[in-house]
């Protein structure tokens, strides 16, 4: 079953400004808590097939590698990335994805949407460790990750936990 989080914040400027920030997939590691390091696989730098891995710190201090891949690309407003790790979907997350989508927002602002989404593993079964445990965590994860975006693009400095 698959499941999504979002969360939405007004950006202080305006979606050019604010495009011209997003596109720029080499630098998630100044805006997603955990990720220290980011290294792209393709020359590609934008659009459909660009690819990167991050690393990332779970909880502070377990290392995690993953690969994120852009699938659909929405000139000046936004992209999908697929979450894997290399030829396999990310576990124990499979057929995870992030969305980035900027729209006007009222007086030249804004509107960032970030969107987290997944199907876990065992079905309904899985469902009972998921709703509980899992989605709660995604969705913790997701507003840190638009808190810290909003930040970054509206200050350009890194946020601190």
């Amino acid at each position: 079953m698959a499941r999504e989080a979002t969360h939405k914040v007004v950006l202080d400027m305006p979606m050019e400004k604010a495009w011209e920030i997003m596109q720029d997939l080499t630098v998630p590691h100044k805006y997603v808590p955990g990720v220290y390091k980011t290294k792209m696989h393709t020359e590609q730098l934008k659009g459909v097939g660009t690819s990167r891995r991050v690393w990332k710190k779970m909880y502070g201090f377990f290392p995690v590698e993953l690969d994120e891949t852009v699938v659909e690309w929405n000139e000046g407003t936004g992209f999908k990335l697929h979450l894997h790790n290399g030829d396999v979907d990310r576990a124990p997350l499979p057929k995870s994805y992030f969305i980035y989508k900027i729209e006007p927002a009222p007086g030249g602002k804004t509107l960032f949407t970030g969107t987290m989404g997944y199907t876990f593993w065992g079905g309904p079964l899985g469902a009972l460790i998921d709703i509980p445990f899992v989605y709660p965590g995604v969705k913790m994860e997701i507003n840190n990750v638009v808190r810290a975006i909003k930040h970054f693009y509206e200050t350009g400095t890194t946020p601190t936990s």
